[in-house]
Order: structure tokens, then sequence, then C-alpha cells
């Protein structure tokens, strides 16, 4: 006479039935993993999709702005900060497509994004991203200037929206935070054709 699942079931030993447990499960997870599988290939190719237009946006900017030599850093603004976007709202659509039920207020809840403790630990942060912001839109220095800040002189290699890179004149590379620069006293050797010497 032929046996019925309960007929095991009850004849099972514990290791029998925590064994089938874990077995039932690891099931369930592969599964659900394979049926995920098209959901996260859509979601690589948004991302693949977004990250283009952030590189097709950035090189649209410099072909509409670059050839204008006075504002170079505020061309660099549009296309960090824009390209930055258009990759960050990418994220957000490719996240949707690949988690069901997600949301970006789920996101920043999980994230504590609003919170006292979140917010003093990325002040800093925030400050360097605005800073940087301001100094690359009011131009007090541009890339290939002498600058003195504080104790550090030399020559910028770069102005990112966190910080600015100068090479010192004995050939090391010093990462100045923007918050420092925009509020602190900083003195530009270069902006003037001539210069006195003593």
């Amino acid at each position: 006479m032929p046996t019925s699942d309960t007929d095991i079931t009850v004849g099972a030993t514990p290791e029998a039935l925590a064994y089938q447990t874990v077995t039932d499960t690891a099931n369930e997870l592969i599964i659900s993993f394979v049926e995920r599988v098209p959901y996260f290939v859509a979601a690589i190719v948004v991302m693949l999709i977004f990250w283009l237009l952030s590189k097709v946006f950035k090189k649209t900017v410099h072909k509409l702005l670059g050839n204008r030599n006075r504002h170079q850093n505020l061309v660099k603004v549009f296309q960090r900060v824009g390209g930055a976007l258009i990759f960050f709202v990418g994220f957000m659509i490719a996240m949707v497509v690949a988690i069901p039920g997600f949301t970006p207020a789920k996101l920043i809840g999980a994230l504590g994004i609003g919170s006292v403790a979140i917010g003093f630990a990325f002040k800093d942060i925030f400050q360097n991203l605005l800073s940087g912001i301001l100094v690359l839109i009011s131009e007090p220095f541009r890339i290939g200037d002498q600058i003195v800040s504080g104790d550090f002189e030399g020559t910028v290699e770069d102005i990112k929206i966190r910080a600015t890179t100068i090479r010192t004149y004995d050939g090391r590379q010093v990462v100045i935070p923007n918050s420092d620069l925009y509020t602190s006293a900083l003195t530009v050797n270069t902006a003037y054709k001539q210069r006195r010497l003593e």
C-alpha cells in the first residue's frame, strides 16, 4: 500500500524534518531569485541607459558652453551636477524595477536622512558640496592658477565639487576641502598679469 506525505512526516525524525525545512526554504529562495533575474537585468539596462545619458549630457554641455573660456568652472558645475542628477534618477528607476514596492520615501526612511544624527554627520559633506558649487560659480581662481591657502601653496590642478587639488612647488599633491577655500583667506598669485616680487 503506497504511503502519503503525511505518513512520511509523522514517521520522520526531528533531524529529517529540520533538513526538509531547510531544503524547502532554499528551494523557495532559489525559485524567487530566478523569477527576479529578468527584473535585475532590466534594472542594469536602465542604469546603463541613464549612465550613457549622463555622458551625453556632459558632452553636450561642453560643446555648447566649452568654447566660452570665461566660465570654464561654470561648465564643470553643469556637467557634474547635471550628470549626477541624471544618474541618480536612473538609479531610483532601476531600484523600482528591481525591487517591488520600492519608493524613494522608503529609501530615505531606511537611511534615516531626516534624523538629527545623520544631519550632523553629513554637515561637513554638504558644506563642502555647497562651497564647491559656489567656488565653481564665483570663480575666485581657475585651473592653472597659483594659490596660497593656509600652509599650502601651489598650482591648481583640479576643482571638484567636494575639494580642490593643488600641486605644490616641490611636487606634492594637496587636496583642500572647498569649505576651507571658501570661508578662509585665499591668495591668488596669478590673478593679475604683473606682480611685484621682493
